[in-house]
């Protein structure tokens, strides 16, 4: 497959996820519109859990486009199952708004934060099979050290168990659940891997 068809469709979709994310804010029904100012601020304080969801989900979209784009800059060659495993990832990271929604509007129930932690654990996992195949079809550039690729392998698998537990303590603790999701968001922001090579391909 075309690489550059292939990170245009997938950026096209990131995209269009985020976008998506800000569909989960939104008013109340008011029973007499126009609501009175004090109104309209009491409803838009009361929105303080969605925008936080909003913003996290926002993060964590953010940081699945990078490391994706950190990923590919480095391989040399798409083929059938790497756009098979690539689907299944953008189909995951479009069912992240949903989750958002989901735990913005509830975010100290279990269902909701388990669905949200259900949902970046899948993420994480699709991100694991898509590497797992990179390294077993040696796709990656010949300027790629192996130890860079350990290191994104290992990062991808920490980040895999982090999101479970995170996931399974929702069950349990559904704030402390929410602290973690925030807190692996940015540990993800440091650089690991493939992400501290992107200048190994020009």
């Amino acid at each position: 497959m075309n690489k550059t068809r292939f990170e245009a469709f997938s950026d096209g979709v990131f995209a269009f996820a985020v976008t998506l994310l800000v569909l989960g804010i939104a008013l109340p029904a008011f029973a007499h519109p126009p609501p009175s100012e004090a109104e309209l601020t009491t409803a838009l304080l009361h929105l303080w859990p969605n925008l936080l969801a909003y913003a996290l989900s926002f993060g964590v979209i953010g940081i699945m486009w990078q490391n994706h784009h950190a990923l590919f800059r480095v391989v040399g060659r798409i083929d059938r199952m790497t756009s098979f495993l690539n689907l299944g990832l953008l189909g995951v990271t479009v069912f992240i708004p949903f989750a958002t929604s989901t735990l913005g509007a509830f975010p100290e129930m279990r269902p909701a934060t388990f669905l949200y932690g259900l949902t970046l654990t899948s993420s994480s996992l699709m991100y694991n099979l898509l590497l797992a195949h990179l390294v077993r079809k040696r796709a990656f550039d010949p300027s790629v050290s192996d130890a860079t690729i350990r290191e994104t392998v290992i990062a991808y698998r920490l980040g895999f168990l982090a999101y479970t537990c995170a996931m399974l303590i929702s069950l349990i603790a559904p704030v402390v659940s929410f602290s973690l999701y925030v807190l692996i968001a940015a540990y993800y922001l440091i650089p690991h891997g493939t992400d501290n090579d992107l200048d190994a391909v020009d």
